[in-house]
């Protein structure tokens, strides 16, 4: 009698293809995606409403209301990431969704600036699930367009940062930040709705074995794209036991990833929040007359009032359409390129970038171009490293990973606001020196990732040993200095059988039980 065909998911996916069901959840989730950029653009903006609405607020404390938002998001994002491998990504989305309506409307009628900074903290850590709509989102996508929709639905970013200034500059100047606040937190209850109708991921069913529910929702996505299933019985993968484990992370295969991974995530959030934290400090530091903002640095009050103009609000505006302009020249690398080449580009320009800060002399449109051009680089960045990350990890960790590593991204992000916010207004060469530092040692974190994940499936558990395509070669030579980093970070463990003679690029179907 011969055996029953079979299928895994990922031929599966493949089989039915990209259709109307993948493309009604992309709009759901990019709403999801919209909404977070609103919730964060309002931190730029904040900050000087409420300097002149409460004139004794320090620069400190308006700097460690964006810290506490991060801190929030810090907490969040990995409980939230631990919770979606457990118990499934949609609850988590729709639970983030609801707690940050309600904090983010709260906010709006806090008395004072500390209700504000307790509220801010609560929306940080309620909006830290939203992430996981993108891991939803991977895991019904074909592995032929996951890159490019992947890096797409970074539009939607885009947009609604960019809704957020528009709204902010005709809210503000006659209603107020509280009403600016209360408008901000509507459109993400707009995402709880929707989650209604978005199913579970048949990704994650599988992984903890529950199968039948899995094809019940590959069924459903064939017919809506007017497909069928391929012939046979969808393949039991079952890793319950290692849904939302910790130690897979610091599995040895895992662990130089994981390390060099979590310093990227750190720099690419540090560096994107600071550039629209830079803009609004100069925007604020500027004075009436021509005069240069470096040279006005110095004697400059510590606090005063000068809320954002309309022409502030505009500049904000340009630049975060450099963002747009970055889409379609990281697909284009991806097209000639692997992930860990292109991350390298996207760190190294974006570190010359910042070094051309220090050549402005505080230009205003020398300063707009320049951050334009940054943000191209660093927001195709933060696409690709979320890219990277969900194709790097299996299913049973991969929520867990997405949000350990944007845990990662709040410290850059809680760093920021007291470079961007605080040390500028004392040396303004110091401040840009630190992020071209971090994004210089971004970009060799990016060359030594020792996993190329281009034209390879996405695994559904640390044990899976069945073959998969691998886009790059298997070997290539290591330089003695790259041995001697990872012998001194310890990042890596070398097998001592193998330094001396060649350097293999690690396969997730090298990783065996007996390595746990």
């Amino acid at each position: 009698m011969l055996p029953s065909a079979t299928y895994s998911l990922e031929e599966c996916i493949d089989h039915i293809g990209l259709g109307r069901y993948q493309w009604r959840l992309i709009a759901i989730l990019g709403c999801c995606s919209m909404a977070d950029a609103v919730e964060m653009m309002l931190l730029a903006i904040l900050g000087p409403a409420l300097t002149c609405y409460w004139p004794d607020v320090t620069q400190v404390q308006i700097a460690a209301l964006t810290t506490g938002v991060f801190a929030g998001m810090l907490v969040g994002a990995f409980t939230f990431g631990v919770i979606a491998d457990k118990y499934g990504r949609r609850r988590v989305i729709f639970t983030s969704a609801v707690l940050n309506t309600i904090f983010g409307v709260l906010t709006a009628f806090a008395p004072s600036y500390y209700w504000i900074l307790v509220a801010r903290i609560c929306v940080g850590f309620a909006l830290s699930g939203a992430s996981q709509g993108s891991t939803l989102m991977l895991e019904y996508l074909p592995s032929s367009t996951r890159a490019t929709i992947t890096i797409v639905i970074e539009l939607f970013w885009s947009i609604g940062s960019i809704f957020e200034y528009v709204l902010a500059m005709y809210i503000v100047p006659t209603y107020g930040w509280r009403i600016l606040t209360g408008l901000s937190a509507l459109p993400i209850s707009i995402v709880a709705i929707c989650m209604y109708f978005v199913p579970e991921s048949p990704r994650y069913y599988v992984a903890c074995g529950r199968t039948e529910k899995a094809e019940h929702i590959l069924k459903s996505i064939a017919l809506t794209n007017n497909r069928s299933l391929p012939p046979g019985k969808l393949r039991d993968t079952n890793a319950q036991n290692e849904c939302g484990s910790v130690k897979q992370l610091f599995h040895k295969n895992y662990k130089r990833t994981t390390f060099l991974l979590a310093f990227m995530w750190m720099t690419v959030s540090m560096s994107y929040y600071g550039l629209i934290l830079i803009n609004t400090s100069i925007m604020t530091l500027l004075p009436n007359d021509s005069k240069p903002i470096i040279d006005t640095i110095t004697v400059s009050p510590v606090n005063h009032c000068k809320p954002l103009t309309t022409d502030d609000y505009k500049s904000l505006i340009f630049t975060t359409f450099g963002e747009m302009f970055g889409i379609p020249l990281v697909l284009l690398c991806l097209t000639y390129c692997g992930r860990r080449t292109t991350c390298m580009i996207n760190y190294s320009c974006a570190s010359i970038c910042f070094a051309l800060f220090s050549m402005s002399q505080g230009k205003p449109w020398m300063i707009n171009s320049i951050t334009f051009v940054t943000r191209m680089f660093i927001n195709a960045q933060y696409g690709l490293i979320y890219l990277y990350t969900m194709e790097v990890y299996p299913t049973v960790i991969r929520a867990m990973a997405i949000g350990s590593a944007s845990s990662m991204a709040r410290v850059g992000a809680m760093i920021t606001p007291f470079l961007a916010q605080v040390l500028i207004k004392k040396t303004f060469y110091g401040t840009i020196a630190v992020y071209v530092t971090a994004t210089a040692v971004a970009a060799l974190c990016s060359y030594l990732l020792p996993i190329e994940t281009k034209g390879r499936e996405l695994k559904q558990a640390t044990s899976d040993h069945h073959e998969t395509s691998i886009a790059t070669t298997d070997e290539i030579t290591v330089p003695s200095w790259k041995t001697t980093v990872d012998n001194i970070t310890g990042i890596m463990n070398v097998n001592n059988e193998n330094t001396n003679k060649r350097y293999q690029l690690l396969r997730q179907e090298d990783i065996s039980d007996e390595d746990l």
